[in-house]
């Protein structure tokens, strides 16, 4: 008989902690935990769950519930009163991914599909758990965001894959290795690799060296997916075998792209063998990478391609990633979880080619800690000048961020709002949702399309922004 465990993890309102908080106590375990400021989805899941969020940090919180084991989250610091206390005692404590390989992979004997990349890892592994699911192969899942499909970010299914997200981000404030690390990957997926993270890797070439090592990790028995049209993937694949996807070159390659409003339509080749049309209702050549990595790893599976096909024509995507929210006299908008430069821009393009014609309004919030940082800010301002008008909000918590020579100081909404206007593109720089609510009733029309774009709660402003339509 399997032992019911007292889980307690600090910082469990993020997607991750949340996630695997929502797995354990499925799985029978007695979960609680804490956190400042956590926001929708993730509370909303928490509380569906029944699980406990204490707020502020405080020790009497641990005390109280008396853990068998804690998981610490990698945004907690030494410092956080309920931390030291855990130390202080010599409490067990156990990263995120330690208690995922424990408790999951290796209790259960999965099979792990890890799905890494700078970019569109979510909607990755949403897409490859929904084709799995499809064909019968009931899968346990963990994922960085709330699945349409499945109505949640994770699953405990009875089959043999365990489809998870794989985080080049550090693991704990004990353990600076890459999150993917721990997952023993029997299929790899890299969809690309840019410098990302800066607070933790300085350069390009020291990203490119972790997800070196995660190949390493690959059995000889499993195989590793990679985008063939991304040079940094190429320059550290040159010893090992792999299968390849993209729209340039590949072993699988989409030909006859086009984008509309219900979707995008490819012809797919493996090879030089046509597998027919595919028809996916998410928007932008982003997603046909994305959309390619899922299937090669299904075709790797031996998936029929007509299930494979059906999945894919049925996946409604994942909540914050291109999110429709709704429409308001005659105004659409949309929600997104885009940080990164190259997915800001990608994503106002995506919404572009979906929406011809329509004035795109971005609506940006610097969330995450490379975002912050002041060397981002010329990209930032390449990517956002593709909207016809671009929001620029205050840095989230910016005191939070120590100004290092890495980031030769930190990001600046005013900065980024002058080059986007000496480029000739409208912006505006706002530091609170009122002023920024004002001038959006002031200077929206009928059929713009707002992009919210944040990693972060953005001051509420999606359950805001309708009293300036």
């Amino acid at each position: 008989m399997k032992k019911t465990k007292k889980y307690y993890f600090i910082g469990i309102g993020g997607i991750a902690m949340g996630t695997l908080a929502g797995m354990l106590k499925t799985k029978g375990h007695i979960v609680a935990g804490s956190d400042q400021g956590v926001y929708p989805p993730m509370s909303d899941m928490l509380k569906e769950q029944k699980i406990k969020i204490f707020s502020p940090y405080n020790e009497f919180h641990v005390k109280t519930f008396k853990p068998d084991i804690v998981v610490v989250g990698n945004t907690i610091k030494r410092g956080n009163p309920e931390l030291e206390y855990v130390i202080s005692k010599g409490q067990i404590y156990r990263s995120l991914p330690d208690v995922l390989r424990e408790e999951i992979i290796e209790s259960k004997k999965l099979l792990p599909i890890v799905v890494t990349g700078t970019h569109g890892k979510t909607t990755t592994t949403a897409l490859i758990a929904w084709i799995l699911e499809c064909a019968g192969l009931d899968p346990t899942i963990f994922c960085g965001g709330f699945t349409r499909n499945f109505n949640s970010s994770f699953k405990l299914g009875n089959g043999k894959y365990v489809i998870i997200e794989g985080d080049e981000y550090t693991t704990s404030f004990f353990d600076k290795n890459p999150k993917f690390f721990h997952y023993r990957p029997y299929i790899g997926i890299i969809n690309n690799i840019e410098h990302d993270h800066l607070d933790v890797y300085s350069s390009i070439n020291d990203t490119k060296n972790v997800f070196s090592k995660f190949i390493n990790l690959i059995p000889k028995n499993g195989k590793l997916i990679i985008n063939a049209d991304d040079k940094n993937i190429n320059d550290i694949v040159k010893n090992v075998s792999y299968e390849t996807f993209g729209l340039n070159s590949g072993n699988l390659i989409a030909k006859n792209i086009t984008f509309g409003q219900t979707g995008t339509t490819f012809n797919m080749f493996n090879v030089k063998h046509d597998l027919g049309k595919f028809h996916m209702k998410l928007a932008g050549s982003f997603n046909v990478y994305n959309c390619l990595a899922a299937i090669s790893t299904s075709l790797a599976l031996n998936i029929p391609v007509s299930r494979i096909k059906n999945a894919i024509a049925t996946f409604d995507g994942v909540v914050r990633r291109a999110e429709f929210l709704g429409e308001k006299n005659g105004k659409t908008v949309i929600n997104d979880y885009a940080h990164h430069p190259t997915a800001v821009r990608e994503t106002i393009k995506a919404i572009r080619a979906k929406f011809h014609g329509n004035r795109i309004i971005a609506l940006f919030e610097p969330g995450s800690s490379s975002s912050r940082m002041k060397i981002f800010e010329k990209p930032y301002v390449e990517a956002l000048a593709n909207a016809d008008i671009a929001y620029i909000y205050k840095p989230f918590l910016p005191f939070n961020l120590k100004q290092t020579s890495r980031s030769s100081g930190l990001f600046s909404q005013n900065r980024v709002s002058r080059e986007i206007i000496r480029l000739g593109k409208k912006s505006r720089s706002c530091d609170s949702i009122d002023k920024l609510l004002f001038h959006l009733k002031q200077e929206t029309r009928p059929n713009d399309v707002l992009i919210i774009m944040s990693c972060r709660g953005f001051g509420g402003l999606k359950d805001k922004i309708w009293t300036a339509l």
